[in-house]
């Protein structure tokens, strides 16, 4: 029986080419995933924001009374605070958590640490009516490093994610008009 051991393994040069080609697609592969982890943080801030301002206008009908959300700012820090609209949720406990943050805001309360490298550009409040869901104009804008985006509030109680206008630095897929 005649054994052909030419063929067992392999070269140090083919092992060598293959690591040479998985050095050059993983550097061209590691910037866009930082690019894709950068749009899918602002994304969740931004849909968090919007999903939380749809709550409230739904506790506002709810519970028959007019609900706020308080946007705030202490900082690099930032928070924002769902209460009733008889309360007061200030800018330094909320976004510290702490003294009278806790109570004033007991509907809800979100610290925008939890959103990683994620910036509140406007500070603002917005009041939703407890018959028809109707509340204050508002465009918080949030921002990370390269993109920036901004949840409108409509008079009507309406909740969109908007780009901002004149800015090219939009998240694809969210257009109002």
């Amino acid at each position: 029986m005649n054994k052909n051991n030419n063929n067992l393994g392999f070269t140090l040069v083919e092992l060598m080419i293959v690591v040479a080609i998985i050095g050059i697609v993983s550097t061209i592969a590691v910037p866009s995933f930082q690019d894709t982890l950068e749009r899918n943080r602002l994304k969740e801030a931004l849909e968090s924001l919007k999903s939380d301002l749809m709550f409230a206008k739904t506790e506002a009908i709810k519970q028959s009374k007019n609900i706020r959300v308080s946007l705030e700012q202490s900082g690099s820090s930032w928070c924002y605070g769902i209460y009733d609209a008889t309360a007061t949720c200030d800018a330094y406990s909320c976004a510290t958590g702490a003294g009278t943050a806790v109570a004033a805001c007991k509907i809800k309360l979100i610290n925008g640490a939890q959103f990683k490298g994620i910036s509140l550009n406007t500070a603002t409040n917005t009041s939703f009516g407890f018959r028809r869901g109707t509340a204050t104009n508002i465009g918080p804008e949030l921002s990370s490093d390269n993109y920036e985006m901004k949840v409108v509030v409509s008079g009507k109680g309406r909740v969109r994610i908007c780009h901002i206008t004149g800015s090219s630095d939009g998240l694809p897929g969210y257009n109002c008009t």
